[in-house]
């Protein structure tokens, strides 16, 4: 590039013997020098123009300050996905995809999913899986046995509610099951599209307060969210 700038520069000069631009004369030393301005001008543009995003600024400081926020010792590359979740909100949508897409900027691994067909929230966290007769399964396998468990029994999901005049529950009512909506890493469903089991997902405690403003943020005000993620440290 820096010498496509210096044959434009050139090309000011008359074309006369006397302007000839002959090998390490000062002239072409000085019309060499003279081109590299332009070219660290365009390079300096791009940077500034990877600046307005938060995955390539270099000026991420000032990114927290304008969306209020404040990280404490977070890998840089989470910490642009927090930033860039929050930018690319801005856009609009309150679609489960949407909200997932924006999610997955902090953690790839989320999997935002509805409840449909309508099942029971509160049941998901743990399946029992009745294999007797199962002709695929065969002896000495380990999970050929009755009452075979997948999941964590001692894991409760939380629930995200823009309604705050309550309690935050998973009411009792298929009526309002149909309103929630799943955060976690993984689904199961059975043969007829039913959801048999939601996979928690590890995220660290650290970034809890993000994903749980985003979905807040998002999400539509009547619907509820549970969240089959377990934080850790």
């Amino acid at each position: 590039m820096v010498g496509a700038f210096f044959n434009a520069i050139k090309l000011l000069f008359p074309r006369s013997r006397a302007f000839e631009l002959v090998k390490d004369t000062n002239k072409k030393k000085l019309i060499k020098a003279i081109a590299v301005l332009p070219e660290d001008i365009r390079v300096e543009m791009e940077k500034v123009y990877f600046d307005l995003f938060p995955e390539t600024s270099r000026a991420i400081d000032d990114w927290e300050k304008t969306f209020a926020v404040v990280f404490s010792n977070k890998e840089l590359e989470k910490q642009r996905g927090v930033l860039a979740a929050l930018w690319k909100m801005n856009k609009g949508g309150q679609s489960l995809c949407f909200l997932q897409n924006i999610l997955k900027n902090i953690d790839e691994r989320i999997l935002v999913a509805e409840n449909l067909p309508i099942s029971n929230p509160r049941q998901r966290s743990v399946t029992h899986v009745a294999v007797c007769g199962n002709k695929i399964m065969c002896c000495k396998n380990k999970k050929a046995v009755c009452g075979y468990r997948i999941g964590d029994d001692n894991f409760i999901p939380s629930v995200l509610r823009n309604d705050v005049s309550e309690v935050y529950s998973i009411k009792n009512d298929p009526k309002f099951w149909v309103y929630c909506f799943f955060v976690c890493k993984k689904i199961i469903r059975n043969s007829k599209g039913k959801i048999l089991y939601i996979e928690k997902l590890k995220i660290k405690k650290e970034f809890r307060n993000y994903i749980e403003y985003l979905i807040l943020k998002i999400k539509p005000v009547h619907s509820v969210a549970v969240l089959f993620i377990e934080w850790i440290d």
